[in-house]
């Protein structure tokens, strides 16, 4: 099994309580997070497998399904073509428990 990334957006003070959480545990941020996840949360809040593209014309980047029957080939926002970025993500929806 490969290692996936994870990209959790917090609102500052569940990050301070994650933060004191991980210090308590003599453990750095990010393995604290991880382990949390993965062990407790992930399993129930898994919500989509996705994989990141690049427009070619505009530079954003946009996540799509990994799933879907075809990729995107254009950009939501120009029109311009979407090139893989190689990079896959998990969405975990909901508040860390």
């Amino acid at each position: 099994m490969r290692n996936k990334k994870v990209m959790l957006y917090l609102e500052e003070s569940e990050y301070r309580r994650l933060k004191e959480l991980a210090a308590r545990e003599d453990k750095s941020m990010s393995s604290f997070v991880a382990s949390l996840i993965w062990n407790y949360d992930a399993p129930a809040r898994k919500v989509a497998e996705c994989m990141e593209y690049r427009c070619d014309r505009c530079a954003k980047t946009v996540w799509a399904d990994a799933w879907e029957a075809m990729p995107p080939e254009r950009c939501p926002y120009c029109s311009g073509r979407l090139v893989s970025c190689g990079r896959w993500g998990t969405v975990v929806l909901g508040p860390v428990r």
